[in-house]
């Protein structure tokens, strides 16, 4: 599982587990079918604003080394592919956070999931109730 290093509770979305260009970087690479190139996501990328190619270079080489992108190169080009797509990654991402705080803070984060659960919400409390019995017979989720 790759580990989310650098969470940014006061972030939106996606930024709150990578830093904005990596975001956008990541953005741009989960929405095409096929392999990129550094220029390929510079061209998108430089439509909306100014950027240095070597930036993107360097982010997408950052990610690469973070296992967020697989590389392969042919002749001087080096092409890149989504190593895990953006659904894998939001929940391990999500499941990284919530083990970080459970490792040091079990009791205070179960409380205060439970306060964030609205007595009133009857099929949040039901998939609840779902997954701890689940869990009761042993079955394995994530």
């Amino acid at each position: 599982m790759r580990k989310i290093s650098d969470f940014k509770p006061a972030e939106q979305g996606l930024n709150k587990m990578l830093g904005p260009l990596e975001h956008e970087v990541m953005s741009i690479i989960w929405s095409k079918d096929d392999e990129v190139t550094v220029r390929d996501v510079f061209d998108v990328l430089n439509q909306v604003k100014d950027i240095a190619y070597t930036t993107v270079m360097t982010i997408m080489s950052r990610l690469a080394t973070k296992q967020l992108l697989s590389k392969r190169k042919s002749g001087k080009t080096m092409y890149y592919t989504a190593a895990i797509s953006e659904t894998m990654f939001t929940g391990e991402a999500v499941g990284s956070v919530i083990d970080s705080l459970m490792e040091d803070f079990a009791d205070e984060a179960m409380a205060h999931f439970v306060a964030k659960v609205n007595k009133g919400d009857a099929e949040v409390i039901a998939q609840l109730r779902a997954l701890l019995d689940e869990h009761d017979n042993g079955d394995e989720y994530e």
